[in-house]
């Protein structure tokens, strides 16, 4: 049996006794405002519901708890029901769908409040409350604190309004470099930093094993003529921006998406400065349009297949079509390389050609239903179209139950799914009414979604924020495995490769900013587990 804590306001035989959560509760309280790094799963949800429960035992004030997604913020606010030994009553919820007056009596009446950053920033904006009542704010996904995004305007008005008042930021990631990892820190006014991670001493006990697999694939030879023909475009735009100084190289491989979005601002900017002085500018502009035009569909061929290729250019035909497309639009369609790619993708579409990813896929499921009948799997895919696509082909398999996971916003044809509906199709998957979901960006981030014994990328992400919040989607009760998918040859290798990379770059950087001590922060006491 384990050992549960004992704590006033925290109910009894609840929250089990882990000695690492209860040392972040510890840290937090003692050296003051604290960035919490630590994977999924972990439970910083719990650190947090302790440094609560300790506030309320002071009567130190009220407590403002803040989630990005309405998902994640009704989420919190049943949690801290479920530990904390106080009235449900007294657990408020506030996201957009609540009328500004209800927001206002709901924020001055309540206790602890589980919220949207958007409302609270809104709110505060128009001086419809007030921030001086609150002993303590949570930041959930911390890492979110940055540029404009509300969380940072929360943490400022929390600092002018009540400068003793204690922040508690919690991530699986704050980013890889240091400078990012300051300015979220700097944004919500923290100076301390606590990291956990799979390898300390404290946390292995608590945690089952992950193993990692990553399994390159070669590409179908029909998808060699679409691929050369796209390079080819590609490479004849680059040759022309480089000519004219816009860009040092005409190599692809230098060109990752943010680099040419970063390129497409800086044109924009030089746009507005010097406007019809400079018409070059405006052929720049249009070229490095078509450059990601191209980018993109080179993107989807290698990483997706025929299939979502040619979803992206009918639709693009069809803008084109209604007279809804720029400039660049029509001189991509234009284009002879273009238009022999469009027919050679609808060509290897038709003849139902799938990407050897798909194939492997398949292969994967049925396997560990072989295994384990009983099996959970969660399938990643970053493109809502792959992911109704990739829902239809495993549905074809036997005893595969599979439902899409996507988010609440509606694209093109696309409906997407209600709050009330992700949640209903959560408990079916954890009651087994579903045992395979095929998913977007939406279940990576902080929703609870039931331990998965298998987690699949469709294909690489570059980012170590979701690399982590992916890899966390499994293991969280019994052993788990995660098989990352990868074309061989591809972005997909350099992605993965920017992933792990930038993972170690994240710790070290924690490390040193760990080691650094806070000054002058005031102890708060002894928290008793």
């Amino acid at each position: 049996m384990p050992d549960f804590i004992g704590r006033p306001f925290i109910k009894e035989n609840v929250v089990e006794a882990r000695d690492y959560q209860i040392d972040l509760a510890k840290s937090v309280l003692e050296k003051g405002s604290t960035l919490v790094v630590a994977p999924t799963a972990l439970g910083k949800t719990i650190v947090a519901a302790l440094v609560i429960a300790d506030m309320l035992a002071r009567k130190k004030g009220k407590v403002l708890f803040l989630a990005p997604t309405k998902p994640l913020v009704l989420q919190h606010s049943n949690t801290l029901k479920k530990f904390l030994k106080i009235e449900p009553e007294e657990i408020a919820t506030i996201t957009g769908i609540l009328k500004v007056k209800e927001r206002k009596e709901i924020f001055n009446s309540s206790l602890i409040i589980c919220s949207t950053p958007q409302c609270t920033r809104n709110d505060l904006a128009r001086k419809r409350v007030s921030l001086e009542g609150f002993a303590l704010i949570v930041f959930d996904e911390a890492h979110r604190a940055v540029g404009d995004y509300a969380y940072v305007d929360i943490a400022k008005a929390f600092a002018v309004q009540n400068p003793s008042g204690l922040v508690l930021g919690m991530t699986a990631s704050p980013g890889h470099e240091k400078k990012k990892i300051e300015e979220v820190a700097n944004n919500l006014f923290i100076k301390n930093f606590e990291i956990k991670t799979h390898e300390d001493s404290d946390v292995v006990p608590y945690v089952n094993e992950v193993s990692l697999e990553w399994r390159s694939i070669e590409l179908p030879k029909e998808f060699e003529r679409i691929s050369l023909l796209l390079q080819a475009y590609l490479k004849k735009n680059l040759s022309d921006l480089k000519r004219t100084g816009m860009v040092p190289t005409d190599n692809p491989k230098y060109f990752s998406r943010k680099r040419i979005l970063d390129l497409q601002i800086k044109v924009s900017a030089r746009i507005r400065s010097y406007g019809r002085k400079m018409p070059s500018l405006y052929a720049a502009a249009s070229k490095i349009a078509c450059v990601l035009m191209a980018s993109h569909a080179l993107l989807l061929i290698e990483t997706q297949g025929p299939q979502a290729l040619n979803d992206y250019f009918e639709k693009n035909l069809e803008k084109a079509k209604q007279e809804k497309g720029s400039r660049a639009l029509t001189m991509f369609l234009k284009d002879e390389r273009i238009k022999n790619a469009i027919v050679e993708t609808r060509k290897v579409a038709a003849e139902g050609i799938e990407h050897t990813k798909l194939v492997e896929l398949k292969k994967i499921v049925l396997s560990q239903f072989q295994e384990n009948p009983e099996s959970r799997i969660l399938i990643f895919n970053h493109y809502r179209d792959s992911v109704s696509f990739v829902a239809g082909k495993l549905s074809e398999l036997p005893g595969v139950r599979v439902q899409q996971f996507i988010g609440q916003a509606s694209k093109g044809k696309s409906k997407g799914l209600s709050q009330k509906e992700q949640g209903e199709i959560i408990k079916k998957f954890e009651d087994g009414e579903y045992n395979v979901l095929v998913a977007t960006s939406v279940a990576e981030e902080g929703l609870d979604i039931p331990a998965c014994d298998l987690v699949v990328f469709y294909e690489p992400v570059p980012s170590e924020i979701r690399h982590i919040q992916r890899r966390g989607r499994t293991g969280r009760i019994n052993k788990g495995k995660a098989i990352i998918l990868m074309a061989k040859g591809t972005r997909d290798e350099a992605f993965y490769w920017s992933a792990k990379n930038k993972e170690g770059k994240m710790t070290r950087a924690l490390k040193r900013l760990q080691s650094k001590k806070p000054e002058g922060q005031k102890k708060l006491g002894e928290f008793n587990g």
